[in-house]
């Protein structure tokens, strides 16, 4: 009998990068990371509230600007930076496949680093168009006909999709029965 999972589990499940079944010791694990992470990112708030509070005395657009690109920076290769480590530390995200299915478990790698490769790219290049339309006043056909820009999003695709596929081929681990 198979157990249904909610809508939670399956979220926990996705950010945190586990395949299969989340069990008790998984969940505990997970929880302990998630407080982790949150007490890193509160300190980061307060501290970085201070600092651009100092800053923006006399220096306020310089400060919006510091102020915008660390809560990107931070959050997303900080804080991630850290659940990744800690996750593959734990061996949560392993994924356990029996050595024959292993070319199998390999083509799917292969699929999702295309895939991957192909969100990211489509993804930045739409997210650029735009980006560069509100700051510049540049039109988003202009952008989205450039010669320049698809050539530097597809090769950024290319290459996000080889790190997760390598990413992805080093979370599988073989095992015989």
């Amino acid at each position: 009998m198979k157990v249904k999972e909610t809508f939670g589990t399956k979220i926990l499940k996705h950010f945190y990068g586990i395949p299969g079944v989340l069990d008790e010791h998984a969940r505990q694990e997970v929880s302990r990371i998630g407080s982790n992470a949150y007490l890193m990112l509160v300190s980061y708030l307060l501290i970085s509230t201070l600092i651009i509070l100092l800053i923006s005395i006399r220096h306020l657009e310089n400060a919006f600007w510091i102020l915008v690109f660390s809560n990107l920076i931070v959050p997303i290769y900080g804080i991630n930076g850290y659940v990744l480590v800690a996750t593959n530390r734990l061996h949560l995200a392993d994924k356990e496949v029996r050595a024959q299915n292993y070319a199998d478990a390999v083509k799917k790698s292969v699929k999702r680093g295309i895939g991957m490769a192909v969100y990211f790219g489509t993804t930045m290049f739409l997210f650029t168009s735009i980006t560069n339309w509100f700051i510049d006043g540049t039109r988003p056909i202009r952008t989205l006909t450039s010669i320049h820009e698809i050539v530097k999003w597809i090769l950024a695709g290319a290459l996000f999709g080889l790190l997760m596929f390598i990413y992805d081929l080093f979370r599988i681990k073989k095992f015989r029965e």
